[in-house]
């Protein structure tokens, strides 16, 4: 299997009883990316709704680490079932314990009014740029060639921990496919996949305009994530999150991002608070304990 079907299967659950299902289990050995989990989160409450809804919107609560290579027991409860909303509660658990929380809602489509926000004058970064991955946890090495990534990510001002920056930031995203692959993606899929990255980065966007210490080590994890979905996506495309961290103060960071399609169509809207302080030991980033 290729390695973008390979992830759209982690991202997709497999049905067990009632509302209850299965999620993979993260592939990496360093931590599960929240990503990963809300996007299973939203594709089992997506099981539980009539196919004519549109997502609509995310609302979690990462409450503790991931364990990896463990499956996720994920649990839907209904909240609302109105005629124009419906909305459920979401509990994804590893060994009887709730590791992230959420309140998934989905909208049925009707006209109305409409108007977006224009796109900023964007750039795709160079080719130099680029990075591979095969998941959010497993960069590609240096002995594997574009053919083993799933998707490719573009950051022309990368994170400098030894150096102030402005605390903000531009990530692109786009499938590294061939188009065989390309027309196999449903809209359900290409939504799992703008769901599983809109979680990239984000933390670390608040670090950005602070100095951290050589003797000092960055402990930082995500604690609430909202997204809000506008648009169809369409990640065979470039699409660029324009991320921007507003205020860090007592030892939380937020930021906040913006969805942009190649050409320029606001797609989804992402709010972020992490956990982000420092202790005196070697320099290196650690995902802790919430």
């Amino acid at each position: 299997m290729k390695p973008l079907q390979q992830l759209i299967e982690r991202l997709q659950v497999t049905h067990d009883v009632g509302q209850q299902f299965i999620g993979q289990a993260s592939a990496s050995d360093v931590h599960v990316y929240g990503g990963l989990i809300l996007t299973q989160a939203i594709d089992a409450a997506k099981h539980c709704c009539p196919d004519n809804y549109s997502l609509q919107s995310l609302h979690g609560q990462f409450l503790r680490p991931g364990i990896v290579k463990e499956a996720i027991n994920i649990r839907v409860e209904d909240l609302k079932d109105g005629r124009r909303f419906k909305v459920y509660n979401v509990y994804c658990q590893q060994q009887g314990k709730t590791i992230f929380f959420a309140t998934v809602t989905f909208h049925l489509p009707e006209d109305s009014f409409q108007h977006t926000q224009p796109a900023p004058p964007l750039t795709l970064p160079a080719d130099d740029k680029a990075h591979l991955f095969i998941d959010r946890t497993t960069p590609l090495t240096a002995e594997q060639s574009r053919k083993d990534a799933a998707l490719e990510v573009r950051i022309d001002s990368p994170n400098q921990l030894d150096q102030p920056l402005e605390p903000e930031q531009v990530t692109w995203f786009k499938t590294s496919h061939d188009s065989t692959e390309a027309a196999s993606l449903t809209d359900w899929q290409q939504t799992l996949l703008l769901a599983y990255c809109s979680d990239w980065n984000m933390p670390t966007v608040a670090i950005r305009p602070h100095l951290i210490k050589p003797q000092q080590r960055l402990k930082i994890a995500s604690l609430d994530h909202s997204i809000w979905f506008y648009q169809q996506a369409s990640l065979d495309n470039w699409a660029a999150c324009i991320q921007q961290s507003p205020a860090a103060s007592g030892g939380r960071g937020h930021t906040r991002g913006l969805f942009y399609s190649e050409n320029g169509e606001l797609l989804a809207s992402v709010n972020q608070e992490s956990f982000m302080v420092t202790e005196d030991k070697p320099l290196t980033t650690a995902i802790i304990d919430r």
